[in-house]
């Protein structure tokens, strides 16, 4: 069948940003401006005004490589029974429109999401439960603490990364500014983290260390890059690409909190393929919660032991019969991830 081209060309994209309805897609013949189509607007209405359970993280999407249209294909490709359609539209979502002109053009169809960092939002309560998603498709997060100035909080540290996998989201360690002089005790650290599996990067803009490695762990990525105020993000951001952070205002050490520039999230693309997100960053995530029963297994190396406690609803605090305890006193378990762990249980690592 010959398309007839009179009729406008529909086009797959991704959402950049969005806000009061109209929309940045990215697309292979560049970036359109964007609005809802009337059935699309009309069906996100009507799940706004029903009960919405946030969803848990799905399986971690793999890299997506290719052109925009190509990476597309492949999530629409994939079991939408697993990954239903969304009811919001958000940064980061795959989408089909059509082209109107050079410029604009209408969102018709919103492609599954293959992973999410969504929130429950602040006005919900417990007869009406409604998801905030972030940022759609995120496949890595990238946590960036420093060596010193400011000491590194390593419980904070436990706690995010609970929070990434709970969303199934593949993460990076950044120990930034290692020229420094900083206590011994940070390796140590580091090296619990590294013995359960988290990949960890050293570096230090001023002696250009582990750069390149880290520009290479963001290619082909959606990754969100945060981590607490005064750690380096921006100079990492612009060693990794000049100019960035400062031209876009991806990440500031400014002030105690932080200092955003756009109010919801935005995705810039990499040179060398890829793209980083900047949203609420390390706030966004502290505002996420996970549920007392569901935290042990976002712990990694708990996984081995659960299952096997004497009684079947043990918290893993201090319970006889513990195995979790027991993994600890047996050294199969560091004694300062456990506490971590009993400090978020307890609600204390916010």
């Amino acid at each position: 069948m010959i398309n007839d081209p009179a009729q406008p060309a529909i086009l797959t994209g991704m959402v950049l940003n969005g806000a009061h309805g109209i929309y940045d897609v990215h697309t292979d013949d560049g970036i359109l401006r964007c609005t809802l189509r009337g059935k699309l607007k009309k069906a996100f209405a009507q799940a706004k005004s029903s009960k919405s359970i946030p969803a848990k993280g799905r399986s971690t999407p793999p890299r997506m490589i290719g052109s925009t249209a190509q990476r597309a294909e492949k999530i629409e490709k994939r079991d939408s029974s697993e990954n239903p359609l969304p009811t919001r539209l958000s940064v980061g979502d795959y989408v089909k429109i059509r082209r109107l002109d050079d410029a604009t053009g209408l969102i018709e169809e919103i492609l599954p999401r293959q992973s999410e960092l969504s929130r429950q939002d602040a006005g919900s309560n417990a007869r009406k439960v409604i998801k905030q998603t972030l940022l759609a498709n995120l496949d890595q997060v990238v946590m960036v603490f420093a060596t010193a100035q400011p000491d590194p909080h390593f419980g904070l540290l436990d706690r995010y990364l609970a929070i990434c996998e709970s969303a199934q989201l593949s993460t990076l360690i950044c120990i930034n500014k290692a020229d420094l002089p900083h206590d011994e005790r940070v390796e140590d650290e580091a090296a619990i983290y590294s013995n359960i599996g988290y990949r960890i990067i050293w570096t230090s803009t001023q002696l250009n260390q582990g750069i390149d490695e880290l520009r290479e762990s963001l290619k082909n990525h959606t990754t969100l890059f945060t981590g607490p105020s005064g750690v380096g993000k921006s100079s990492l951001v612009n060693a990794i690409e000049p100019g960035m952070a400062i031209q876009t205002g991806l990440v500031s050490d400014s002030t105690g909190k932080g200092r955003h520039t756009t109010r919801g999230s935005q995705l810039y693309p990499l040179s060398g393929g890829g793209w980083l997100a900047d949203s609420a960053g390390i706030r966004a995530l502290a505002a996420w919660d996970i549920a007392p029963e569901e935290l042990a297994a976002c712990f990694v190396e708990f996984r081995p032991h659960l299952g096997k406690c004497f009684y079947s609803d043990c918290a893993h605090l201090d319970e006889e019969g513990c195995a979790i305890i027991k993994a600890v006193d047996e050294q199969l378990i560091d004694p300062r991830r456990h506490r971590s762990y009993v400090r978020i249980y307890e609600g204390e690592e916010r």
